[in-house]
């Protein structure tokens, strides 16, 4: 079954902002990717130095996943590049190339997995995303688990939001706003902040051995987390909104006194996330 690119593309300037919370929340994910290169050792013990892993990185963005990822991952690599949005895919291979990588874009959604699976054989591969799981519908975590499991391949699923938000100072209306913002996360059956525990189970039945990190985000006086903190705060109150018109003057509210709380550096948050490892068994 295909399913239509979402009605809401993910915009570029917020994967920028996100980019330095993401890399600080990864160094956790340091030891699924150890995991990840023993496995490939115990499946392909004669695989040869100069083979390149295949990597597909669905919903690739602006390329932030394969930066970080690429220098955490052996030898020579091949990067299929898919996203459904052609700007992001454009400045995602624009940044591979500056950095002389092997990529493949692919103009297309995760539902093409299985036909880009069997286009790109390889005795390593690895199919990854970042922050992409929530977006996805109940049903494509299933599949998605369904095409891996099928085909044999390793997965990290990196950065998908788990809901738990922690705002210090708290506020009054910190919980109906966010929670706001959590339903509307969760509309036409999207995966949403039950992403991580959807796709776990789906891993599970298809046979897969799977691991599960939290890779939070701490918010707090770095260089970079005042305007992410901003965009952070607007884009809750504005979903909030959006789905609960009825909080449209405490969301406002919410969101004056927040961003004040920001401007004054007196704002720290914690935001959870988590990073999924799934491998198929060897017999």
């Amino acid at each position: 079954m295909t399913h239509p690119a979402p009605d809401r593309p993910v915009a570029g300037d917020w994967l920028a902002l996100r980019a330095p919370a993401d890399a600080e929340a990864r160094e956790d994910t340091l030891p699924l990717i150890e995991r990840l290169v023993r496995h490939w050792a115990q499946l392909s013990p004669g695989v040869g130095e100069d083979d390149p892993v295949v990597v597909v990185d669905l919903g690739a963005g602006t390329g932030a996943n394969r930066e970080w990822l690429a220098a955490h991952l052996p030898g020579p690599q091949r990067w299929i590049l898919l996203d459904h949005d052609r700007d992001l895919l454009e400045q995602a291979v624009a940044s591979a190339r500056e950095d002389a990588a092997d990529v493949v874009p692919v103009l297309a959604g995760v539902e093409q997995l299985g036909r880009v699976l069997e286009e790109h054989p390889a005795r390593r591969r690895l199919v990854t995303c970042s922050a992409l799981l929530d977006l996805l519908s109940r049903e494509q975590v299933q599949e998605l688990a369904r095409v891996l499991a099928r085909n044999g391949v390793p997965a990290l699923f990196a950065l998908t939001v788990d809901g738990e938000v922690h705002l210090d100072p708290p506020h009054h209306l910190d919980a109906p706003v966010l929670g706001a913002f959590e339903d509307h996360q969760h509309r036409e059956e999207l995966a949403g902040t039950d992403a991580v525990r959807l796709a776990d189970a789906a891993l599970r039945e298809e046979g897969m051995d799977v691991e599960v990190v939290p890779t939070p985000w701490w918010v707090n006086d770095q260089p970079w987390s005042q305007p992410l903190l901003r965009r952070f705060l607007a884009d809750r109150a504005d979903a909030a909104v959006e789905h609960r018109p009825d909080l449209t003057a405490e969301a406002h509210a919410w969101l004056r006194t927040r961003l004040v709380d920001c401007a004054r550096h007196k704002l720290r948050a914690t935001v959870g996330h988590a990073d999924v490892l799934g491998l198929p068994r060897v017999s």
